[in-house]
């Protein structure tokens, strides 16, 4: 039972996808919420599980499937008494159909959240550049959720050799490495989706802000995390 001085929601984190992405999030959420002292901050509880099965690999035929993991995760938090929820993992996206009735706890979408933001801020982009994982772009999660934008990806050889290496690679972002050798990847990329007409990149992995940011990006840098933390602080709060 929430305390009955406390009228705000408080938020859950299914994390461990990975997880720092997770801390990354995590920091997010808190520089989000706009509060003038500890105490005023909103309550956010994280179950970061690293064990859940990689999601990318499941989608391409090649792991077992994720979602009994994040269903435990989800009990966790629900048991927790978390309110509503984000995933710090744009690909555990592709699950969230199949994860929403099995709990009572309201998960929110980044890739609705990034649909309002884009259609408010961005009203003159048509052309979306996408750095995900290639489990992202086998589910198509991007034209589906973002069906009145053209979807630019890297061509094969780019996507296997630059975005998937600096996610996934011996020197990766997923191996701890957010420095030259991913960033650099990511940024050839970043510029290869430009030079096919891309008028925004989507940081479409949560790993890729943790080495990507606007000031390596001569376009609109557009990272759903950041609009999934807004959302989340602005439904727990009701404002």
């Amino acid at each position: 039972m929430r305390d009955t001085e406390m009228t705000n929601l408080t938020i859950g984190v299914l994390g461990g996808m990975g997880p720092e992405a997770t801390a990354g999030f995590f920091f997010t959420l808190v520089s989000c919420d706009v509060a003038k002292n500890d105490q005023d901050h909103l309550h956010m509880i994280v179950d970061s599980t690293p064990s859940i099965p990689d999601r990318t690999a499941f989608l391409l035929g090649r792991g077992p499937d994720p979602l009994p993991g994040m269903l435990a995760s989800a009990k966790r938090l629900e048991v927790a008494g978390v309110d509503i929820a984000g995933i710090p993992c744009m690909t555990a996206h592709a699950f969230l159909p199949r994860l929403t009735p099995l709990t009572a706890i309201r998960f929110l979408s980044a890739f609705e959240e990034m649909v309002g933001t884009l259609t408010r801020d961005f009203s003159s982009i048509h052309a979306l550049g996408i750095l995900a994982t290639s489990g992202s772009k086998k589910a198509r999660l991007y034209e589906t959720h973002l069906d009145r934008f053209l979807i630019l990806w890297p061509n094969e050889e780019s996507q296997e050799t630059c975005v998937m290496e600096a996610i996934y690679g011996k020197r990766g972002i997923k191996a701890g490495e957010k420095g030259e050798y991913p960033r650099g990847l990511l940024i050839k990329a970043a510029r290869d989706l430009q030079d096919k007409g891309a008028e925004a990149i989507v940081a479409g992995c949560t790993e890729v802000p943790l080495a990507l940011s606007q000031k390596y990006v001569g376009i609109p840098f557009i990272d759903p995390m950041t609009l999934l933390a807004k959302a989340l602080v602005a439904v727990a709060r009701n404002v």
